[in-house]
């Protein structure tokens, strides 16, 4: 009786034993399967939908027919992600998989925004014209608006995006340009002046007379009346570019109102064109093609209506014996070559013996002395018109069918033949309606303009 006992009870130990044995690997399995459920790197299969944004800021979903994650131009959009049934999902960027929370089987959805620009601006009040002054205000950046080249500058971005509203409107404190210079007569500008003779002139060796136009420097030469331009009871701001355009032929003769330089620079340069193989380009005799694309360097769309159509009067003298004031008469007289017009009408010029010979400083250099004098330090070394190499001048030798006055390295007006290449740097005036937007007229702060 005792050893049929003892045999029950090994027999019910042991299946006791087992019992314990399979609850606990159920349960381990069922911890490890929960486990697995409840936290797990995914690939997109077919329980995931990938959506991606049709348009950014839309709202609108599609589909992706890929079956894999974007790799570029979207970023996750974690508020609308989700799935049927509770789970959550996460998105790791830099491995580019979602990682899905569930204690169940479940449907999700991946949702992709098209990433934003890292600055988007809406601009109001678009200008058609240079001149109005533009206000920026954005979010989450240090932003400015730079006034002289027309463009928003970000300093830094607190995030990853920021969104900016661009406001035009007209300045509050607009000045007439040519009646502001008029108003400094007298007056000390940097390292020159401003003097009325014969107009309102710059003089000295680098004066305040920097302004900024057609996206780059130029210089301003002074403020004339109708005497200069033939433009009745119009006060106009002349201005010269800065630095030399090209070296270009002038012509075969020295008649301007036919040159072949005139015509460059009133046509493919004043429309901002290639003019290259024009019949207008050479840089030497009409023989050696230049470069002429002025479709960069031309002036632009936004800059022409500044410009205004002027006479240009085409005097001329037998050699650069003479002052300042002297070649001023010679210019608008008619000592000329037989047959040779006195004046021309055009939007383009170049510079007169005598805006070289104003352009000195007149307490150094006597308006006395003849321009063939100039090649002193106290008169050519005080210009600002003087150091850019051999240039073109607008007025002709009178007593040569083609010689033409030049801007010589010596430092007085020289002439050669119109058939040479030399260095040319267009002159023009603006219309009275230009005004003073910001600047003082320094390289650093040169004057910015509208109308």
């Amino acid at each position: 009786m005792n050893r049929k006992k003892l045999t029950f009870l090994c027999g019910f130990v042991v299946f006791l034993t087992i019992i314990v044995v399979f609850i606990y690997k159920n349960n381990f399995n069922e911890n490890n399967l929960l486990s697995e459920i409840k936290e797990k790197k995914i690939e997109p299969l077919s329980g995931l939908a990938i959506m991606l944004e049709t348009k950014r800021g839309s709202g609108v979903y599609n589909i992706s027919t890929s079956g894999t994650f974007p790799e570029a131009g979207y970023e996750f959009n974690s508020v609308k992600s989700g799935c049927e049934n509770g789970g959550t999902l996460s998105y790791n960027e830099e491995t580019q998989k979602v990682t899905l929370k569930s204690n169940i089987s479940d449907k999700c959805y991946v949702y992709f925004d098209v990433v934003p620009p890292d600055v988007s601006v809406a601009v109001n009040n678009l200008p058609t014209t240079y001149g109005k002054l533009g206000n920026i205000i954005c979010d989450n950046s240090s932003t400015t608006y730079n006034q002289q080249y027309n463009r928003i500058e970000v300093s830094q971005i607190n995030g990853k995006y920021t969104s900016c509203t661009l406001n035009y409107t007209d300045s509050s404190s607009k000045v007439n340009l040519a009646t502001y210079i008029i108003g400094l007569a007298g007056t000390t500008q940097g390292n020159g002046k401003i003097i009325n003779e014969k107009g309102y002139r710059y003089e000295g060796k680098n004066p305040n007379n920097y302004v900024w136009f057609n996206n780059e420097y130029w210089r301003i030469i002074g403020v004339f009346d109708s005497a200069s331009h033939g433009q009745a009871n119009k006060n106009l701001v002349k201005i010269i570019r800065d630095d030399v355009l090209d070296g270009l032929v002038w012509h075969n003769n020295n008649n301007w109102t036919v040159a072949i330089l005139n015509l460059l620079l009133n046509s493919a340069y004043y429309n901002a064109q290639d003019g290259t193989s024009s019949g207008y380009c050479y840089g030497f005799n009409t023989s050696v093609i230049a470069n002429c694309n002025y479709t960069k360097r031309g002036i632009q769309v936004g800059y022409r209506n500044m410009i205004a159509s002027v006479t240009w009067y085409l005097g001329g003298y037998s050699n650069s014996d003479a002052t300042a004031e002297k070649f001023y008469e010679y210019e608008r007289g008619t000592e000329v070559y037989s047959g040779r017009p006195t004046s021309a009408t055009g939007y383009i010029g170049l510079m007169y013996p005598s805006d070289y010979g104003y352009s000195v400083l007149a307490n150094g250099c006597s308006r006395r002395t003849n321009l063939s004098s100039y090649n002193i330090s106290s008169c050519a070394g005080r210009s600002w018109l003087y150091g850019k190499g051999d240039e073109w001048m607008i007025t002709p030798i009178s007593s040569s069918s083609s010689s033409v006055f030049i801007m010589s390295t010596s430092g007085y007006p020289g002439f050669t033949s119109a058939i040479n290449g030399s260095g040319s740097r267009p002159v023009l005036y603006l219309n009275d309606s230009v005004y003073i937007i910001d600047g003082d007229g320094t390289l650093n702060d040169p004057y910015t303009i509208g109308m």
